[in-house]
């Protein structure tokens, strides 16, 4: 525990340079200074220091991500500039413009290695700080150990400098035969660079105003509420469904065919894919694809190809049911709405009840008239068929009036009844309390009124005797 008082006038964040003693903890005077010894760098005298040191590698961590976000992107771009150009046969692979691509490609990619170090480093510090931990070893647990190296491991993966040839088997369909295709390694090592994408997921979280809002992180953690990616996710897609779905539709679109593209584009020989190297070609495959279709006329010659075809199958039907559920919710009717629409039923169904019992009554009148006047009996049976129409409609209008009650009364409807009658009973209990204590009053006085009557009766009787 701290033994230092702190002043309340001093803002514990938001210093901004303007207080010092939060910033570096050297402008405390010697009669306060009772700081901890220096081998323990993340423990605090003050709170103040804590949420400043936390503030501030918060933001330091944030700005990491942005550069290594910069630096994925830039080197998947790269990747993709400089396939087209090889692929179109612009350049060649053991050219010198390709050399130099491939080492700014490598040297982006160190880069974010280095930033990536730092960003975890600066993560397990602000573990250490919201922890108070002495050691920074003990916030590396098997999990966080794992989750680095698998990053790490992953955004390293990158085309070398070089022309290098590989075979892959190719697939084995009626009419074809097995065969072997000749491709350059840098397909292999390309692909793999589509995975750095997760580094948009950890970004989007980082810069969301729930995730760096302090109240909203104050009331999570009361709910025991982690605001991890899918917390964010789950909000955008309530605020924002058609938006956030749109993107991931059409960036799921524009990578797959050209990794579709790059996985087919190359013949038996080595040679160029007319067919599969045309970029429309693969977008109209996995468009086909993407929607369940299925037309045949174009089909993957790899396995790659066909990995890419079963993922996109698979992205596709999460996708449609996703519209299927945001068209759900979109053309379900709002509370407001839904209360509008019933009173609108409610109105036209008495309209219509009024309407059936006052038939009810004109036809039996009629029936009981020709009755008595002993008329023809198709007039009778013409209004009695008019009076059992009239309350088969009355008891179809009762259904539907009893269907529209159950329906309009939900969960929400049932609470707020359950609150206006506690607000109706601890009222009637207050306005009890109020009665008993004036009915105690009354007494008091009554009482009071009859020894005093009991005194003058009294008084009279001693005068008298």
């Amino acid at each position: 525990m701290s033994t230092i008082f702190e002043n309340p006038k001093i803002p514990l964040v938001g210093m901004n340079g303007r207080n010092r003693l939060y910033s570096g903890g050297s402008a405390e005077s010697g009669s306060e200074s009772n700081a901890l010894p220096s081998n323990r760098p993340y423990r605090f005298e003050t709170v103040g220091k804590m949420l400043a040191k936390r503030k501030e590698l918060f933001h330091r961590r944030k700005r990491h991500c942005d550069v290594t976000l910069c630096l994925a992107l830039a080197g998947i771009g790269l990747m993709i500039f400089e396939t087209e150009l090889t692929t179109a046969f612009l350049i060649r692979r053991d050219s010198l413009l390709s050399y130099l691509m491939k080492t700014c490609i490598t040297s982006f990619t160190v880069a974010l290695l280095i930033f990536l170090g730092i960003y975890h480093y600066l993560d397990v510090q602000l573990f250490a700080v919201n922890n108070g931990v002495d050691d920074l070893r003990l916030a590396m647990s098997f999990k966080r150990v794992l989750k680095i190296g698998m990053e790490l491991v992953i955004c390293s993966i990158h085309p070398i400098p070089g022309d290098f040839k590989i075979e892959w088997s190719a697939t084995v369909a009626d009419g074809q035969y097995a065969r072997k295709i000749i491709i350059p390694l840098d397909v292999v090592l390309s692909l793999p660079m589509f995975l750095r994408f997760y580094l948009i997921c950890r970004a989007i979280m980082l810069h969301s105003s729930l995730y760096q809002d302090a109240s909203s992180q104050g009331l999570g953690a009361l709910n025991r509420i982690h605001f991890n990616f899918r917390f964010i996710f789950k909000s955008l897609m309530t605020l924002y469904p058609e938006y956030v779905l749109a993107i991931i539709m059409l960036i799921s679109f524009l990578t797959s065919s050209w990794i579709l593209r790059l996985c087919e584009m190359y013949g038996q020989d080595g040679s160029r894919d007319n067919v599969h190297a045309s970029f429309l070609n693969c977008m109209w495959l996995i468009a086909v694809t993407f929607l369940s279709v299925g037309y045949g006329d174009i089909v993957p010659t790899t396995y790659c190809g066909r990995g890419i075809a079963v993922m996109t199958g698979m992205i596709g039907a999460g996708c449609t049911a996703l519209i299927v559920a945001i068209l759900a919710r979109r053309l379900e009717l709002s509370r407001t709405e839904k209360y509008v629409h019933d009173f609108v039923l409610d109105v036209e169904l008495d309209k219509r009840l009024k309407h059936n019992a006052s038939d009810v009554m004109r036809a039996g009148w009629f029936v009981y008239k020709y009755r008595k006047l002993k008329t023809d009996k198709s007039k009778i049976i013409r209004h009695q068929r008019k009076l059992i129409y009239a309350v088969e409609n009355i008891r179809n209008i009762r259904a539907a009036q009893r269907r529209l009650i159950d329906n309009s009364v939900t969960l929400v409807e049932i609470g707020k009844y359950h609150n206006e009658w506690a607000c109706a009973i601890s009222h009637m209990q207050y306005k009890q309390s109020i009665l008993e204590e004036k009915v105690g009053s009354i007494q008091t006085n009554v009482e009071q009124i009859l020894k005093s009557v009991t005194k003058v009766k009294e008084s009279i009787e001693q005068r008298n005797n």
